[in-house]
């Protein structure tokens, strides 16, 4: 394709492409900003639905608990009434009529009276005192259980009266004989439903709601609520129902709303219900507490107990929930809604989408329509004036040129007749010119070809080294001056450790730029050649122990371990040139390590050449990157596990150094089983301790 076809084509695409970007740019923002406004409307929607989902489960859930205090303080109320109506008359008969003492020793109703599925059940303790006044209440409040119990039977699992705390313990309840069901140690044992409604527990004299709790007998979860029993302000007993937990926590582990989980806790972080934690709870025997455990929920019940009395929704400290909160009347207990915000993340996104995408098709029909149009009216005759500028290079002349436009591109066909009229005048000067400046310009274009090959070349070297400088000094210099302005700002405020800590840390940075700067220097040394070495009989095993001395502290902050066995071998080598070939691969065995892994080192005899390995368990060496490890300034996908910094030099001094001394170096690697770099140099002979300088 030549230069007029070439500008041609890319003037076409370039236009669409212009054109598609910045349509894009335009869907894409009014797809951003339809995102906002459709998250900010659904969730101001969402949080107006889940205010009154929350206050709906509250009023549903606290009704049950709020009419068990009014059905305790109406049989407290009944009792009263007519315990004073009937002071002064006898219960005796009555009493001895209906209750007798079992083996046991306990009171409880007699046999051919124990209709328990529609009369109360009486449990009296054998140590109790039977006064006069003791039957009485006894008799009192059997009958009204009696008469009361079957009306609350259909919401409430029982009702019951406890006399002088557990003296005597009266109960409604149908599907269970509870009197006959327990053992005078049960009877005896003083529960918590029984302590609350004594004064010591309850000076205020009002309805308590224990916490939940597993009744033995009814093998159920429960919740009791107490109203005390006072005649003339002295502490007769108490009247309660107990409340099955199994509904509450049904409908709150599965009656949510789609995508929310629910669950209630007190406030003092109890958790009563959660759908993934009844385990525990039933574990805890009720008392697991989500306030001191090291559970995800700890986090929600912070952000709940900072909610002011009238919040209907508080948002999670992660920012990643909506949390509505809502009392259950009458217990202390709060119901919670978990609602992701993701959710509304979703839905937005989909309303987001379906605006970008009809974007894209508009975007699709409007670069349809531009390219017709840029076809018809600017590319065609372009190709028109493409055409004559051909027939203009070969010494032709056309007709076809738009010059009837009056617009710019019948203007520029004019100018170029014009132009064409004035190229056909110095033609055939310019013909002779050419032809004697061929010749010249031929041998110049070689010489300056050559040349710039050779600028090419070292303008790379120079680029690549600038930009090792720029790159891996960049750091260190600058975080050396901020620790040393550090250092003189707070100079008079730390101590002398602290300061001491950040020395040490410019120690260790400058050491840094020293061996970056080391690396830069042994290169350029290498390239000109002006390295000198000295060949000398070297013991391997001191040698290698002194390198990896210098290792010891990197060793141990990495947690590796470096596994060397003295050989006693010997080879010819430059001291200071091998010490800085194991010091490069004891560095990259190091970088590449992960924590706690270990380096191999080994040397031994192979055919009069001694070869010493240093293998790691690092990532390895890709395939398609091994022409690439021995290079300049290659740098490979495997990076470092401690946050080390490489220049790319080290390999490929290293085999400079070793090819110098004579030897040769390889790597032997499976990809993602660690690499091992292994060299070869001649072994010293027994009795050589001449020295020879290269």
């Amino acid at each position: 394709m030549s230069l007029f076809q070439s500008a041609s084509g890319s003037f076409y695409r370039r236009v669409l492409r212009n054109m598609a970007l910045r349509i894009t740019l335009a869907a894409v923002a009014v797809s951003a900003i339809s995102y906002y406004y459709s998250y900010t409307r659904l969730q101001e929607e969402a949080l107006a639905s889940l205010a009154k989902y929350i206050d709906a489960r509250s009023q549903i859930e606290s009704e049950l608990f709020l009419n068990a205090e009014d059905n305790t303080r109406l049989i407290r109320d009944e009792f009263i009434r007519r315990y004073t109506l009937e002071q002064g008359l006898s219960a005796d008969s009555e009493f001895s009529h209906l209750l007798r003492q079992d083996k046991d020793g306990m009171w409880r109703v007699k046999y051919e009276y124990d209709d328990f599925e529609h009369r109360a059940t009486v449990a009296i303790l054998p140590t109790t005192q039977q006064t006069p006044e003791f039957k009485r209440q006894v008799i009192l409040g059997y009958n009204l259980l009696s008469q009361y119990g079957p009306a609350f039977n259909d919401r409430y699992y029982d009702t019951f009266i406890d006399l002088n705390i557990s003296d005597a313990s009266l109960m409604y309840l149908p599907q269970l004989n509870y009197a006959r069901n327990g053992s005078v140690a049960d009877f005896a044992e003083n529960i918590e439903p029984e302590l609350l409604a004594t004064p010591a527990a309850n000076p205020q004299r009002t309805s308590k709601w224990t916490g939940i709790y597993y009744d033995k007998q009814a093998l159920e979860w429960m919740v009791s609520v107490v109203t005390p029993i006072d005649y003339l302000g002295k502490y007769i007993g108490s009247v309660g129902q107990d409340v099955l937990l199994t509904q509450l926590i049904a409908r709150t582990n599965t009656v949510n709303i789609p995508g929310t989980y629910n669950f209630i806790v007190a406030r003092d972080g109890r958790l009563i219900s959660h759908p993934n934690y009844m385990q525990q709870i039933q574990s805890k025997q009720g008392a697991f507490n989500i306030a001191t455990s090291d559970s995800p929920l700890k986090a929600l019940y912070s952000a709940i107990s900072k909610a002011q009395p009238l919040d209907r929704f508080v948002e999670s400290h992660d920012s990643q929930n909506w949390l509505g909160i809502a009392p259950i009347k009458s217990t202390n207990w709060v119901f919670v809604t978990v609602y992701p915000k993701r959710l509304l993340q979703v839905k937005a996104a989909m309303a987001a989408s379906m605006v970008l995408l009809l974007g894209l098709f508009a975007l699709a029909i409007e670069l349809g329509l531009l390219a017709w149009v840029l076809k018809t009216d600017v590319i065609k005759p372009l190709n028109r004036l493409k055409n004559a500028i051909k027939a203009l290079a070969a010494g032709k002349t056309t007709t076809e040129l738009d010059t009837h436009r009056n617009d710019e591109i019948g203007e520029l066909a004019r100018t170029f007749e014009e132009m064409a009229h004035t190229v056909q005048t110095h033609r055939h000067h310019l013909e002779d010119l050419v032809t004697d400046r061929t010749q010249e310009l031929a041998t110049r274009n070689l010489q300056l070809e050559a040349a710039n090959e050779a600028l090419k070349y070292l303008n790379h070297e120079k680029n690549e080294l600038l930009t090792i400088a720029a790159h891996d000094l960049k750091n260190p210099v600058a975080s050396i001056q901020g620790m040393s302005i550090l250092i003189k700002d707070r100079l008079q405020e730390w101590s002398t450790e602290k300061i001491q800590d950040r020395l040490v840390g410019i120690s260790q940075l400058a050491s840094r730029i020293q061996n970056i700067i080391s690396n830069l220097i042994d290169h350029n040394a290498l390239e000109t050649g002006s390295i000198k070495l000295v060949f000398e009989p070297i013991a391997i095993d001191d040698l290698i122990q002194e390198a990896l001395a210098e290792w010891e502290e990197r060793l141990l902050s990495k947690q590796q371990k470096c596994i060397f066995v003295p050989s006693g071998l010997s080879l010819i080598a430059d001291r200071q040139a091998l010490w800085q070939v194991l010091d490069n691969l004891i560095s990259n065995a190091v970088k590449y390590s992960p924590h706690e892994k270990n380096i191999l080192i080994t040397a031994s005899n192979h055919d009069g050449d001694i070869e010493i390995s240093v293998k790691d368990q690092g990532p390895g060496i890709a395939p398609h990157e091994t022409s690439m490890l021995f290079k300049k300034f290659s740098r490979l996908s495997a990076r470092p596990t401690g946050g080390e910094h490489t220049t790319g030099l080290g390999l490929s001094i290293t085999k400079r150094l070793i090819e110098a001394m004579h030897g040769h170096i390889r790597c032997e690697s499976q990809f993602g089983h660690g690499a091992a770099f292994i060299i070869s140099l001649p072994a010293a002979a027994p009795t050589d301790d001449s020295n020879r300088v290269l």
